[in-house]
């Protein structure tokens, strides 16, 4: 009875299986899966034709729906093979082109997994070891404090689409830091404002609106004045902002002196005092303060100044393009003298960056020969008071006191409007989401609002990555310093590639990557390698695991064009190649066996008989499954067939 029961579970579990088996290696089921198969990837090469290849990789091919449909038609080839086992010699060729199919999807699904593909962008000159995932982004956060500096990176994949308003990606916390991406814009543009901030601020700023002459609005900008002061071009008119920091600097500003013929007129202010000098008569002399002990030698006099190798500036030529004097102040009690510059046109520009340390006397280098633009100066004082020196007719006219709604004439027949005016300011960068064309030269970067929480310090900000002005930020905690910089995530490439030379032909057809080439130095120190290569579409480098293309360029601005090449690893491709070529294989095996039957006027064998559809047959492939399943069942089959012949006492005929 026992061993009646375990037969019979063997048997409905051999059934079973066998059941499964020939479902999962139908024909019907191959074919449903290979249309699936064929509309997803035209759907596929639409997307990528109409929004661009990083959509068809996110949304189809790294997608886990694609990998389920690659591994479920993995699944009907491995069927549809071992439901014909045991294999007979004349099945070798559909063996084969089974096994290579298999092998194809493996290395397609392993490409999926584990590709990768970055750029490298180089300009003449430049070298790196690095390249850049287009697809991974990546967030650094630096800690200042006191003895000690902290480094953490966050990495992220974004997707190539705006997030949605309630989607938020949070990283925990790490040393007492949180961070969280509140937004992200795949393609952004920045909106600048500027806003009142007693605590953190900047500098003062003013929302000017320039009218014409019939009052008509031209346009409206803001007006920022940093710590040398700020400048901005309105139109066809330009101005500048300085915070003066002491009173007798706001009198110098108010009552300028009368400027002769020749070097100018250097103002110097120390504790309350003011003292002007001619510059011309003055060169090579020391000028006392007072009783104070300091004194100022006036070195030299630089009409048209430009910074020298040395850290020291040149005259380019004798006309007054950028007046600027050369200063030595001697302090009491010290042996060496520091130096100091004052420039007509940036009175408020020092070398105390440079050196570290604030020279105890403010200079203010006043030029008759400086060329005036139609515009205004404004001046805020050390309480918050606004001051205006319009400029009229090339000349600076007589100083007034601005206020909001001020309407100020200035050359040109128009006139300005203080529209708001921020004695202390910070500046609020934003970003708002922009269409990217296919077709555009210049990529709109990507940009993210993020949420920094330091200790019981919260801030919000923005970052644009890649960005040079906004893909860096700068927050003061009570900690210190925190900055963080928005870029992308970066792999080694295992040796250094230096762009020599960049070549691009000239014509109509310059941007195409075809007519571009990239004259590379590739070294490895540890390996001895130190080679030249060249690199363009048609011919790529192949160096280590990584094959590099020529993909296109970059305008670098200042005349200058960066090349850009794209990095590409691809873990499947050996798989790939195998699987084709034992696809190959098999069906040159079977077409050789069917053509040698054929000639010898031999029938085909079952191996090498195609499944039929029912239209051409008139019967299903259930039906040669169950041809199948009595060949796999027929050493019991006959057993249960004697076993009720015997009860009526006979055998059917034929049975054996």
């Amino acid at each position: 009875m026992n061993q009646q029961a375990s037969s019979g579970t063997a048997l409905t579990c051999r059934f079973w299986a066998s059941a499964i088996l020939r479902a999962l290696g139908s024909l019907r089921l191959a074919i449903v899966l290979m249309v699936v198969l064929g509309a997803v990837l035209a759907w596929a090469t639409l997307l990528e034709a109409s929004r661009g290849r990083e959509h068809a990789q996110w949304y189809v091919y790294t997608s886990p729906w694609f990998l389920i449909l690659l591994g479920l038609l993995g699944l009907n080839i491995l069927a549809s093979t071992l439901v014909r086992l045991p294999w007979r010699k004349h099945q070798t060729g559909f063996v084969l082109a089974h096994a290579g199919l298999l092998v194809l999807l493996a290395g397609a699904v392993q490409s999926f997994l584990y590709g990768i593909e970055g750029q490298v962008v180089l300009q003449e000159g430049e070298q790196t070891d690095r390249m850049l995932l287009n697809t991974r982004s990546k967030i650094m956060v630096s800690q200042h404090a006191a003895a000690e500096r902290k480094s953490l990176e966050f990495t992220f994949a974004p997707g190539p689409t705006n997030w949605a308003p309630r989607h938020r990606l949070d990283f925990g916390v790490s040393n007492g830091l949180n961070l969280s991406i509140l937004r992200f814009y795949r393609h952004a543009r920045e909106q600048v404002d500027w806003v009142a901030d007693e605590q953190d601020y900047q500098g003062p700023a003013l929302r000017l609106r320039l009218l014409g002459k019939s009052g008509n609005i031209v346009t409206e900008e803001w007006l920022a004045g940093g710590l040398y002061g700020g400048e901005a071009v309105i139109g066809p008119t330009a101005y500048q902002l300085w915070s003066l920091p002491l009173e007798t600097m706001v009198e110098d500003f108010l009552d300028p002196p009368q400027l002769p013929a020749g070097a100018g007129i250097l103002s110097m202010h120390h504790e309350g005092r003011l003292v002007r000098v001619p510059v011309g008569e003055n060169v090579g002399r020391r000028i006392p303060l007072g009783d104070s002990g300091i004194a100022v030698e006036i070195v030299a006099y630089l009409a048209d100044a430009r910074p020298g190798p040395d850290g020291r500036f040149l005259a380019r030529s004798d006309q007054p393009r950028n007046p600027l004097v050369e200063l030595k102040v001697h302090l009491p009690g010290e042996a060496e003298p520091m130096r100091q510059v004052a420039f007509a046109k940036l009175p408020l520009l020092t070398l105390d960056g440079v050196y570290g340390r604030v020279c105890p006397v403010r200079f203010w280098f006043h030029h008759g020969g400086i060329s005036t633009t139609a515009g205004a100066v404004f001046a805020q004082d050390p309480n918050g008071l606004l001051y205006c020196r319009p400029v009229v007719n090339g000349a600076y006219g007589a100083p007034v006191e601005a206020r909001k709604g001020s309407r100020i004439a200035i050359g040109g027949q128009f006139s300005v409007v203080v529209l708001r005016h921020l004695p202390c300011a910070r500046q609020d960068v934003s970003f708002h989401p922009v269409e990217q064309d296919l077709e555009a030269s210049v990529d709109s970067e990507a940009a993210a609002l993020v949420e920094l929480t330091v200790g019981e310090v919260r801030r919000e900000l923005w970052l644009q990555r890649g960005n040079l002005q906004y893909g860096v930020q700068r927050i003061l905690t009570n900690d210190g310093s925190v900055t963080l910089e928005f870029g992308y995530e970066q792999v080694p490439l295992g040796y250094t590639l230096e762009l020599k030379k960049f070549v691009r032909d000239a014509g109509p057809a310059a941007a195409d990557p075809g007519g571009i080439t990239s004259i590379v130095r590739l070294s490895d120190l540890r390996r001895g390698m130190d080679e030249q290569h060249e690199i363009s579409m048609n011919a790529p480098l192949s160096q280590g695991k990584f094959i590099l293309y020529q993909s296109g360029f970059r305008d670098a601005g200042h005349g200058r064009e960066a090349s850009v090449l794209t990095v590409a690893y691809d873990p499947g491709r050996l798989l790939k190649y195998s699987g084709s070529l034992i696809v190959c294989v098999g069906i040159f095996a079977m077409i050789f066996r069917r053509s040698s039957r054929s000639r010898n006027g031999m029938p085909p064998l079952d191996g090498d008989r195609p499944e039929k559809s029912p239209s051409a047959t008139g019967h299903d492939d259930e039906t040669h499954d169950q041809l199948a399943t009595q060949s796999v069942l027929k050493p019991i089959v006959p057993r249960r067939r004697h076993a009720q012949s015997g009860s009526r006492g006979s055998r059917p005929p034929g049975d054996s």
